[in-house]
């Protein structure tokens, strides 16, 4: 039986799906992906700044450019 909570937002402007992280992490589970620490690290900068969605996605474009 489904919780009362697991209802998927849409947004109230457009009418789109909203995907939160929560929901993607459960997502890749499915898939069987997980992130790397790099990158895990990397997300949670950019969470630590407060950045916008375009701004973290900018950050990760970054980071992948720089081979370590």
């Amino acid at each position: 039986m489904k919780s009362p909570n697991s209802r998927i937002g849409r947004s109230a402007k457009t009418g789109q799906f909203v995907l939160t992280s929560a929901r993607g992490e459960k997502i890749s589970a499915v898939e069987g992906m997980k992130l790397s620490p790099r990158m895990s690290e990397v997300l949670r900068q950019g969470v630590q700044r407060g950045l916008s969605g375009d701004e973290r996605r900018s950050l990760i474009k970054e980071e992948i450019r720089k081979k370590k």
